[in-house]
């Protein structure tokens, strides 16, 4: 009975010692998963940091570009920043007034164009979530911009296929409907 004793309290303290070491891998195992995860987050919120600002550097120099067409036509600026009709080329007669009518409608359309692939571009960005920060800003800015240009809205109007369509989160449907009812 002694001995059954004993190998009992053996065993009992083999298996108290087992069971200590068990507890001691769970809680390194448990250690090292919380610092994987908590490494993990601060990897995620570094990467999302730095996607915001290198799309934000897209946008931003694709804005300065856009701005730099307008430093370079000046011409064009009633038109796409005071609601500005554009001259009606057949309503001109003389050949060269005509002709330069049809080329500032050319270079208008061209630019609304540029434009139009500019806030699609945008409004992509801000649908993925990876351009969150401003987005209240641009958004103003874009519905801005339709306000202040006809060529803009005619522009999407007749292409609004190539930009989403007319549905509610369309570019025409989220940002031109309202300020180019009419056009």
């Amino acid at each position: 009975m002694a001995r059954q004793d004993a190998d009992h309290a053996r065993a009992r303290a083999k298996g108290g010692h087992a069971r200590r070491l068990r507890r001691a891998e769970l809680l390194l195992i448990g250690a090292g998963v919380a610092a994987t995860l908590i490494a993990a987050a601060y990897q995620y919120a570094g990467i999302r940091s730095t996607l915001e600002s290198s799309t934000a550097s897209s946008l931003y120099a694709q804005q300065q570009e856009i701005d730099r067409i307008f430093v370079d036509n000046v011409d064009l600026q009633p038109y796409f920043w005071r609601r500005q009709e554009l001259p009606d080329a057949s309503a001109v007669a003389d050949p060269a007034g005509k002709r330069a009518a049809q080329q500032l409608a050319g270079r208008a359309e061209a630019t609304a164009h540029r434009i139009l692939d500019h806030f699609a571009h945008l409004k992509y960005q801000m649908g993925t979530q990876a351009f969150t920060s401003e987005r209240a800003d641009w958004e103003a800015y874009i519905r801005r911009s339709f306000a202040d240009s006809l060529i803009l809205c005619r522009a999407l109007r007749d292409d609004r296929e190539a930009f989403g369509g007319t549905g509610a989160d369309s570019l025409w449907g989220r940002y031109a409907e309202e300020p180019c009812r009419g056009t």
